[in-house]
C-alpha cells in the first residue's frame, strides 16, 4: 500500500528507514529469546514464581534502557539522515517513540512465548500487522506520506503494549520469586550480537544500495527486498515456536534434531513455492502489490527469492544452535556481514550486481554452518 502511495523515490527513503526499524528491532529479539528460553525452563520445573519475577525486573530493565536508547537515537538522527540522504530529520526522529515501546513489548513476547501461550502471542503478532496497516493507510490518505507511514509502526508498538500488559496482569500480581537475573543477561549478550549479525544481512544492503545509488534505484530495490522478506517473515513463525521446543527438549534431554529438520523442510518448500511463483510470474507479483511503476525489477525477482529461501534456512540453524545455548557460530556470522559490507561497496555496478553478491555470501555460509554442524554430531558422538 505504501509502495503504491508513495511512489519509487519516497519508497526509497521509506525502505531505508524501513531497514533502520528491523537494525534495531530485531536485535530487541534478543529480550523476547532470552527470556522465552529460561521461562521454558521454569515452566517445565513448575517454577511460575521465577516468571513472575523475571516479567517484572525486565520490564523494569528495559524502560530505562529503552529511554537510555532513544535519546541516543534521537541526538544522532542528523548523522544518519546524512548518510541515507535524507534531508528532513524529523522522518527519523519519529522512530524513537517506536524503539521505547519496542524494548517493552518483545518481554512481554518472551514471557508468552516461554509459557508456549502462542494463542496470545500470535494475537499479539497479528495486531501489530493490522494497526500499521490501518493506520499507515489512514494518515498516507491524509497526505502525511513518509511521515504517516512512520508514525503507523510507533502505534503499532505502543498500542498492543498497553494492551497485553493489561491481559498479563495476573502473571504481574502472582507471588514472585527472587534469583540471580545474570544467567539470562549473560545469555542475552552473544545472543544479541547474534541477531545484529542475523539482520544485517537483509538490511545492510537496502542502507548501502540508498547510500549508493539514487533515491529511485533505492526504491525499486526496497520493494524488491520487500517482497523477498515474504519468504522470510512467513517462515519465522516457525522459528518462533521451534525455539522454545528446543530449549525444552534440551532441558529435558530428549532427542531434538527431528525438530531442526521438520523446520528446516519446512522452510526449503515454503521459500521454494514462493520462489518459483516469482520466477514464473514476477510482473503479475509486483502487480498485484506494488503497481506498475515497479516492473523494472521484474528480472530480479525470482533470485532475490532464492537469496532470501537460503537465508531463512541460515536463520532457522542459527536458532537451533542458540536454543540449545550453542553461541560459537557469532564469529563466523559477522565475517561474512564484512564480506557483504566490502563486496557491496566495491562492486555495485548494478542492483543485480547485488543480488549475485548476496546470493555467493548466502550458500557459502550455509555451507559453512552446515559443516560446522555435522562437525557437532560427530563430536558429541566421540565425546559420548
Amino acid at each position: 500500500f505504501i509502495g503504491r502511495s508513495l511512489g519509487p523515490e519516497d519508497y526509497g527513503i521509506f525502505g531505508s528507514l524501513f531497514a533502520l526499524i528491523y537494525i534495531v528491532v530485531i536485535p530487541l529479539f534478543t529480550i523476547q529469546t532470552g527470556i522465552a528460553k529460561f521461562v521454558s525452563e521454569f515452566k517445565v520445573k513448575k517454577e511460575f514464581g521465577k516468571i513472575a519475577y523475571l516479567f517484572s525486573r525486565s520490564l523494569r530493565k528495559m524502560f530505562v534502557y529503552g529511554l537510555i536508547f532513544t535519546a541516543i537515537f534521537l541526538a544522532l538522527s542528523p548523522l544518519i539522515g546524512r548518510f541515507l540522504r535524507i534531508e528532513d530529520t524529523i522522518l527519523i526522529m519519529i522512530l524513537a517513540p517506536f524503539f521505547f515501546f519496542a524494548f517493552l513489548l518483545h518481554v512481554e513476547k518472551g514471557i508468552l512465548q516461554g509459557l508456549q501461550d502462542f494463542k496470545r502471542l500470535g494475537l499479539n503478532m497479528i495486531s501489530e500487522g493490522f494497526l500499521k496497516l490501518l493506520f499507515g493507510a489512514l494518515f498516507l490518505s491524509l497526505g502525511f506520506r513518509v511521515g504517516g507511514a512512520m508514525f503507523a509502526f510507533v502505534l503499532s508498538y505502543a498500542i498492543p503494549f498497553f494492551i497485553f500488559l493489561y491481559l498479563m496482569r495476573g502473571l504481574l500480581k502472582t507471588k514472585k520469586e527472587d534469583f540471580d537475573t545474570k544467567q539470562v543477561y549473560s545469555f542475552s549478550i552473544p545472543v544479541l550480537l547474534i541477531l545484529v549479525s542475523l539482520t544485517a544481512f537483509y538490511t545492510i544492503d537496502v542502507l548501502l544500495v540508498k547510500h549508493l545509488f539514487d533515491s529511485v534505484d533505492a526504491g525499486y530495490y526496497a520493494a524488491l527486498t520487500l517482497l523477498g522478506k515474504v519468504i522470510l517473515f512467513g517462515s519465522i513463525s516457525l522459528t518462533v515456536v521451534m525455539f522454545p521446543k528446543v530449549s525444552e527438549s534440551h532441558a529435558r534431554k530428549e532427542n531434538h534434531k527431528p525438530l531442526l529438520y521438520r523446520s528446516s523442510l519446512f522452510v526449503l518448500a515454503f521459500g521454494g513455492v514462493v520462489t518459483l511463483f516469482y520466477f514464473l510470474f514476477p510482473r503479475f507479483a509486483i502487480r498485484l502489490l506494488f503497481g506498475e511503476q515497479y516492473l523494472v525489477i521484474a528480472n530480479l525477482l525470482g533470485l532475490y527469492g532464492v537469496v532470501m529461501t537460503i537465508f531463512s534456512l541460515i536463520y532457522v540453524i542459527c536458532f537451533y544452535k542458540m536454543s540449545i545455548g550453542n553461541t560459537k557460530f557469532l564469529y563466523l556470522l559477522v565475517m561474512f556481514n564484512i564480506l557483504e559490507i566490502s563486496l557491496i561497496y566495491i562492486f555495485h555496478d548494478s542492483l543485480l550486481k547485488i543480488i549475485q553478491i548476496l546470493l555467493i555470501l548466502m550458500v557459502a555460509l550455509l555451507l559453512f554452518l552446515s559443516l560446522t554442524y555435522k562437525n557437532e554430531i560427530v563430536h558429541s558422538h566421540s565425546g559420548a
